[in-house]
């Protein structure tokens, strides 16, 4: 095994949707979830290591923390998997077969994967990939996403999507990102879909601030100053 997971605390949260944030286009999955992890209060219990994990101590309110971590809520059925690092080729099919247990060992009814994806579009909107397509066809018809016709997703996440990879429906929400520079715009978008999804509100107030920062900071030309990075602080980079 290249890949250890530590636990810290017990993972009681069952018949759970196991929701997975890993960096994509924008940034958009790490932002979602770890905003996610903090808006509903959620545990932190444990996280994978590795010998072939870059060595990178994430920093949030003032804690150092591992960059795959691991959150869970028993109340709200809910487990997020959330990595602010690209994990190396070499270890996607094993993150995906330690997803794929906790979810089974969760009774997961489905993996929802949070990202971002750059379909050149004039109109931004969130778009779904799933491997059951009852679950997609359902999702555009309360118009609540678009499906991707033709594209191509790596790594983990491009894993899970596989058929066979997790026993429960697997859904990719993206949304609309440029992807050159974090895009916590494009993380409000696909929470606000999640929302619906798991039927949990989740409050986006303090993100779309930050997305309002970065909008006033591009028209401004200063998004790699040190003005930016005043105003954000360190949670983007």
């Amino acid at each position: 095994m290249k890949i250890e997971f530590r636990k810290l605390k017990p993972i009681k949260a069952k018949n759970a949707t196991v929701i997975v944030g890993f960096p994509t286009a924008g940034l958009v999955g790490s932002i979602a979830a770890s905003y996610l992890t903090s808006k509903l209060d959620m545990n932190f219990v444990g996280y994978y290591t590795s010998e072939k994990i870059p060595p990178v101590t994430a920093v949030h309110d003032y804690t150092p923390l591992p960059p795959i971590r691991v959150y869970a809520s028993e109340s709200k059925h809910l487990i997020v998997v959330l990595s602010e690092i690209v994990v190396p080729i070499s270890l996607s099919a094993e993150m995906a077969g330690h997803i794929a247990e906790l979810a089974e060992k969760a009774n997961a009814p489905m993996v929802i994967t949070l990202g971002g994806i750059s379909q050149n579009e004039e109109e931004k909107g969130v778009y779904v990939i799933s491997t059951d397509q009852k679950v997609s066809d359902d999702l555009v018809r309360r118009n609540l996403a678009k499906k991707v016709k033709e594209g191509a997703t790596t790594g983990v996440v491009g894993l899970l999507l596989f058929p066979g990879v997790v026993k429960p429906p697997v859904l990719a929400i993206l949304g609309e990102s440029e992807g050159e520079r974090p895009d916590p715009g494009a993380a409000v978008d696909v929470l606000r879909t999640l929302s619906k999804i798991i039927d949990i509100p989740i409050n986006t107030e303090e993100l779309e601030k930050e997305a309002e920062l970065l909008a006033q900071a591009a028209s401004e030309s200063i998004i790699s100053s040190k003005i930016l990075k005043k105003k954000l602080g360190s949670m983007y980079g």
